[in-house]
């Protein structure tokens, strides 16, 4: 990694001083950035995931909550919820691949962005 202070001229005026800084700056959180939009991105979809898988359980839980008043055949009521729960089960698998896809994915793009940074230190 080359000197960041290399190009830094401290005979020049106060401006570019500040010029020079912010510049010198910018370049060093570059790096950061590029982590940053990955994590930014990925932080935005888990959020909406489980904004979905609570949205799934809820429909689930309300579908639940009312199978009793459907019918008074207790035997009826316990197979439908049954039959509810294990739906949830299913979709709450796919939401789990979900998950795991999403990991997957910042896994990848946090290895392209430590290439990139490594890259740009060379």
């Amino acid at each position: 990694m080359n000197n960041v202070f290399e190009n830094f001229d401290a005979t020049a005026n106060l401006n570019d001083q500040f010029k020079q800084l912010t510049d010198l700056q910018s370049s060093a959180l570059e790096p950061v950035r590029v982590f940053a939009a990955a994590a930014a991105d990925t932080v935005e979809q888990i959020a909406r995931k489980n904004y979905a898988v609570v949205g799934d359980v809820l429909e689930s839980s309300v579908k639940q909550v009312r199978l009793p008043l459907s019918t008074d055949n207790l035997s009826d009521v316990t197979s439908a919820q049954l039959t509810e729960a294990n739906a949830l089960v299913e979709v709450l698998k796919g939401r789990a691949t979900e998950y795991s896809d999403l990991a997957q994915q910042f896994a990848s793009k946090a290895k392209e962005a430590s290439e990139s940074v490594s890259a740009s230190f060379k």
